[in-house]
């Protein structure tokens, strides 16, 4: 007797385990999440970098960053020059947006009758591209920030930081993550 009670418990507790679906709680998780969060910064490239001449490197930059009920704005990464969070901003790099150009490059102007045409100069680059997720209401981005070393006025040797701070559309909001001694340059 005993033998088909510890039966019937057993089935009787499997089949509760296994007969319901657990739906996620959005409306009690959203209001807990940050509007916006820079997840990741990060590059896959082999330093030390070179800054200067004709094999001056370009950096490519990953971040991650998540917006709930929120639109990405202006983007800024700030170089700073040494390897603490308190070290001095050496230069910023503006974007108006999550995908552009920053605010130092400049569109190509046409030709006119009195002038000559210019081409277009673009310093540095940002893209971020939604990602694929069933959460409603929050938006997952991979991105990539494109840097030329040699505009940044860096200095050869030495080892930088950098600060990047992800706004969202009407600036109210923002996240900042900072990365200690992210990168170093390379001596001549």
């Amino acid at each position: 007797m005993k033998k088909y009670i510890n039966i019937v418990l057993a089935a009787l507790v499997t089949l509760t385990m296994f007969s319901c679906t657990k739906e996620a709680d959005v409306a009690g998780i959203e209001p807990k999440l940050p509007a916006i969060q820079l997840s990741s910064l990060g590059y896959q490239q082999v330093g030390p970098f070179v800054i200067s001449g004709n094999t001056a490197n370009t950096l490519l930059l990953n971040f991650g960053a998540t917006l709930t009920n929120q639109e990405p704005g202006a983007f800024k990464l700030e170089i700073l020059d040494g390897t603490t969070a308190a070290s001095p901003v050496l230069t910023t790099v503006n974007f108006a947006t999550w995908n552009g150009n920053d605010a130092t490059s400049t569109p190509a102007i046409p030709a006119t009758e009195t002038t000559p045409a210019k081409p277009a100069v673009v310093v540095h680059t940002i893209t971020a591209t939604p990602q694929e997720t069933t959460y409603p209401n929050t938006t997952v981005m991979a991105g990539t920030i494109l840097l030329k070393l040699n505009s940044l006025g860096l200095a050869a040797g030495k080892t930088y930081s950098v600060r990047a701070t992800a706004y969202n559309k009407d600036g109210s909001k923002n996240s900042v993550f900072t990365a200690l001694s992210f990168f170093k340059t390379a001596a001549l």
